[in-house]
């Protein structure tokens, strides 16, 4: 068990507050629980994928998932989509925008998806003693964020060793 934490504990690069750009991009929107958001990105990232196609829309940069409003135990409002070279229209299906340029709490995460959790854990601890605040607000459904992404650049079906999957945390902070 110790053994366990310490290799997961090693796995987790250290949090750094940075600037971003504004970024446009392509998502569906879903809701989620915990025990189904593992089917999110594989489901619904193709979908993604054919949308841009038919639509001629550019990919420009690693999928996404995009945290809108988080209630561990109720369930996640979630977009799965990329980041796109030009900002365009969307539809029914997929729905476009920008992420909000700004600082961020980012870090990078080494390690099976499974230990993302604790990645995003260490991630808010850093923030909280650094006393920065997320632009996020409590709303009756759980806490809704201006811009709290995980973005994954490994893809898992042409890297099989879990340990070398990276994904991206960022959350955009309160001024």
């Amino acid at each position: 068990m110790i053994a366990t934490i310490l290799a997961i504990t090693l796995q987790l690069d250290q949090p750094k507050i940075e600037s971003r750009p504004a970024v446009p991009y392509a998502s569906i929107a879903l809701e989620v629980t915990m025990d189904t958001i593992g089917r999110a990105m594989p489901d619904n990232l193709p979908k993604v994928a054919k949308w841009m196609s038919d639509h001629h829309v550019a990919q420009a940069g690693a999928p996404f998932m995009r945290f809108v409003r988080v209630d561990m135990k109720k369930g996640l409002a979630i977009e799965v989509g990329f980041p796109v070279a030009k900002l365009v229209k969307g539809d029914a299906q997929v729905k476009t925008g920008t992420i909000p340029k700004g600082r961020y709490v980012t870090m990078i995460h080494h390690g099976p998806y499974e230990t993302v959790v604790a990645a995003n854990a260490k991630l808010q601890a850093f923030a909280s003693e650094k006393h920065l605040k997320f632009k996020m607000k409590k709303g009756p459904k759980g806490e809704e964020f201006v811009s709290r992404y995980e973005f994954y650049p490994t893809d898992p079906t042409q890297e099989p060793d879990a340990s070398k999957w990276e994904t991206r945390i960022a959350y955009m902070i309160a001024k």
